[in-house]
């Protein structure tokens, strides 16, 4: 529990410099001693429900809500779905009928409203992420989940909050775009981020690498998918990783078959529609 305590603090914190507000001014604008606020960061109290009522309406963000999803397990069907989504190959066309059946029921059986709207977020990620051949349809179901709960600020991303799963989703709108340079700004942007874990990492620099290899940048491109493969080493290799890093190598005429090989041995035995889809893409580059 005091693990969860630490986490909610420096939620508290993160909002508090979101909305470039010191202690003090808190203090002063709550009514609420300075000393109660920095032990509340520092997780060195027990949190009092009505500070929370009274701070959440100056940083305009519900913090019971989100003290009582941090502190209770009721969430946990929706983080086990969110850990899944970063830590298995996924790809556009491929069927998420499970996920998104097990949120709808998460969404119709609970009564709070930051799972609710959670859930809807990811429904919405998922659909998106079935779609093939449709780039704006895919772009409009991702924009619907990043707008959810209010107006995105795509212009200055750091004017909006951001829960854990909105930086996935913003990072698949970015596969959306068109413009390369684009998409590298809301990546860097993801990338300074400070509370991603290691899977959503290993993603984000997946697709960097993507970026720089389509940009002719393969210096960058081999640097970036060997961070995304220490960084999803503590999941199963990642066979479409593996063949971002066999056609890079292939590009600059290095040894790749090794790379290649063993992404096609282990989607052949884990998935066969990501085999089908790595060979055909393979064969496309080879052609």
């Amino acid at each position: 529990m005091n693990d969860r305590k630490y986490i909610f603090g420096k939620f508290l914190k993160d909002i508090r410099n979101k909305r470039n507000l010191s202690q003090e001014r808190l203090a002063e604008l709550s009514f609420i001693n300075i000393k109660t606020i920095s032990n509340m960061e520092n997780a060195k109290v027990n949190f009092d429900l009505d500070n929370l009522d009274i701070l959440s309406s100056i940083l305009s963000v519900d913090l019971i809500e989100k003290y009582f999803e941090i502190m209770y397990e009721d969430s946990s069907n929706i983080e086990n779905i969110i850990s899944s989504l970063n830590s298995k190959d996924r790809y556009e066309g491929k069927d998420q009928s499970l996920e998104i059946n097990e949120l709808i029921r998460i969404k119709d059986s609970s009564s709070r409203h930051v799972v609710k709207v959670k859930a809807n977020k990811l429904i919405l990620f998922f659909k998106s992420m079935e779609v093939k051949n449709d780039p704006a349809l895919r772009k409009s179901l991702v924009l619907r989940a990043l707008n959810f709960d209010g107006d995105f600020d795509f212009d200055n991303l750091s004017n909006n909050y951001f829960d854990y799963i909105d930086y996935r989703i913003l990072m698949n709108y970015a596969i959306c775009l068109d413009d390369y340079q684009e998409k590298l700004r809301i990546y860097k942007f993801i990338e300074e981020c400070d509370v991603l874990d290691n899977n959503i990492r290993a993603v984000l620099y997946h697709n960097i690498s993507n970026i720089y290899y389509i940009l002719e940048d393969n210096k960058k491109a081999l640097e970036y998918i060997n961070m995304a493969l220490a960084y999803n080493s503590n999941n199963p290799k990642s066979a479409v990783m593996l063949y971002t890093k066999a056609i890079i190598l292939m590009d600059d005429k290095l040894p790749y078959e090794d790379y290649i090989k063993e992404a096609l041995d282990i989607s052949k035995k884990t998935d066969p529609d990501t085999y089908n889809f790595i060979l055909h893409k393979f064969k496309n580059i080879k052609r």
